[in-house]
């Protein structure tokens, strides 16, 4: 929907034929999104007779995948603005960006549900299992340019400033059940960095303790620029025929580093657990005690050193066919790279405009191990004010209890100075390229007359 100036947020080569774009501060962009790839929750839980649920370990067993993960967004806008000059479009704009992912394996949640009888004499690895958590604020500076009647080309720079963070990105834990006696052989070399307002302390007898590293007022947390970092975005649009447009972008190309409020734990080395799980449930208890035996029988290390929180990759890829002049047809590749986790999806989509001042799009997606995503969008007036929403699974809020994908964009924008509406949709709704198109031949055109 490139009507839609956000969508300049998923390719910077888009363009607005508008010469002016405004986001209104917070309300212009608001997105969340929120993913699993292991289950629904009608499928994780068993409802009982007395209308209380239970796990279904059948379930985790049988038809949860070998690795699985979670994922969450939330990012604002608080600045938007974009302004179209020529075959130039240059756009600004400043977000606050949340992101969590979880990364699980299925013999860590047997291990929990059923204890170890069934793990005897195997190893359960917890190589692929982290968390990964970042808050950060986002100040970017675009520029698209079209190159000719077929290509337009985008690129985006981002300072990056970090505000919350905590990760494991080095979780290689393997644990070994003992034939008959059930004894754990744990064999750990696993790290934790943050930066958050807690942090681990060992105290006078040596026990480690969680405690408060600041208590800063909320102007001093968001004003934090102790932790920079930079990213880089590209993309590109390519009009193949008259019908026919591909387009791909590669975004969060960058890092963080991280610098206030440290806290580095790493444990390492091999020990043995002499208490066995047996077929119990694994309780609070047992894991206090689990640990406690880990650290004092384990090398461990506590620092305060500045680390790097590296970005997660996303490339996109698309293609545009145009069915009639007010309705296109679109098919989207999304990939994300996760230093853990390689995560991707398809979509395809139509695009129509039945009103002057109305874009609509109805889309289908496979993502996170689900077909079952059906997707709409609506952008309703044009100038000076534009209204939009667009979700990839409309059906999360009416059946959240059978999907693994929500996912949710809306905002309102103020375009000025716009030219007429063009009765075409071009391939993948680029107006901007007819329009430019066409002033291109209107200097053309007083060249030769003089």
């Amino acid at each position: 929907m490139h009507s839609v100036p956000q969508a300049n947020f998923l390719n910077p080569a888009v363009q607005q034929d508008c010469r002016l774009f405004i986001g209104l501060p917070v309300i212009s962009s608001v997105h969340v999104n929120a993913a699993n790839s292991g289950f629904t929750l009608n499928q994780l839980l068993d409802k009982q007779p007395d209308n209380t649920y239970t796990i279904d370990a059948d379930f985790v067993t049988t038809k949860l995948a070998p690795r699985n993960f979670f994922t969450s967004e939330a990012h604002t806008s608080l600045l938007a603005v974009g302004l179209r000059r020529d075959a130039y479009y240059f756009t600004f704009s400043i977000n606050e960006k949340d992101n969590t992912m979880v990364l699980y394996q299925r013999d860590i949640a047997l291990l929990a549900l059923d204890g170890n009888t069934q793990f005897e004499g195997k190893t359960v690895s917890m190589q692929s299992t982290g968390a990964f958590f970042n808050h950060y604020r986002e100040y970017a500076l675009g520029v698209s340019k079209q190159i000719d009647d077929a290509t337009t080309i985008g690129v985006k720079a981002k300072l990056l400033f970090g505000k919350l963070n905590a990760e494991t990105p080095k979780m290689n834990v393997s644990l070994f059940t003992e034939e008959n006696t059930f004894n754990l052989f744990f064999d750990a070399d696993s790290r934790l960095n943050s930066s958050l307002p807690y942090s681990i302390e060992a105290d006078s007898s040596g026990n480690y303790v969680i405690v408060e590293r600041y208590d800063a007022p909320l102007k001093d947390y968001i004003l934090n620029r102790s932790n920079p970092g930079f990213a880089l975005d590209f993309g590109f649009l390519y009009r193949y025929s008259d019908e026919v447009v591909f387009s791909g972008s590669l975004l969060d190309v960058g890092f963080l580093r991280y610098a206030s409020h440290l806290t580095n734990y790493s444990l390492m080395g091999e020990y043995q657990y002499d208490g066995p799980l047996n077929d119990s449930v694994i309780t609070e208890d047992y894991v206090n005690d689990l640990l406690n035996s880990l650290t004092d029988n384990m090398e461990d290390e506590l620092s305060t050193n500045a680390y790097y929180h590296f970005l997660t990759p996303r490339l996109l890829l698309g293609a545009t066919y145009e069915w009639s002049p007010k309705i296109s047809i679109n098919a989207l590749w999304y990939n994300r790279f996760h230093q853990m986790k390689y995560q991707t999806g398809f979509m395809l989509s139509a695009l129509a405009r039945p009103l002057e001042n109305l874009e609509t799009s109805l889309s289908w997606s496979y993502m996170n191990r689900s077909a079952l995503n059906l997707g709409v969008g609506i952008a309703y007036g044009r100038s000076p004010l534009q209204v939009y929403l667009v979700s990839d699974n409309i059906l999360a809020p009416l059946f959240p209890m059978n999907t693994k994908n929500l996912n949710l964009r809306f905002g309102v924008n103020i375009h000025l100075g716009c030219s007429a509406p063009k009765e075409k949709i071009t391939g993948c709704g680029c107006y901007w390229l007819q329009q430019a198109e066409e002033e291109r031949n209107r200097k053309e055109k007083k060249l030769h007359r003089r």
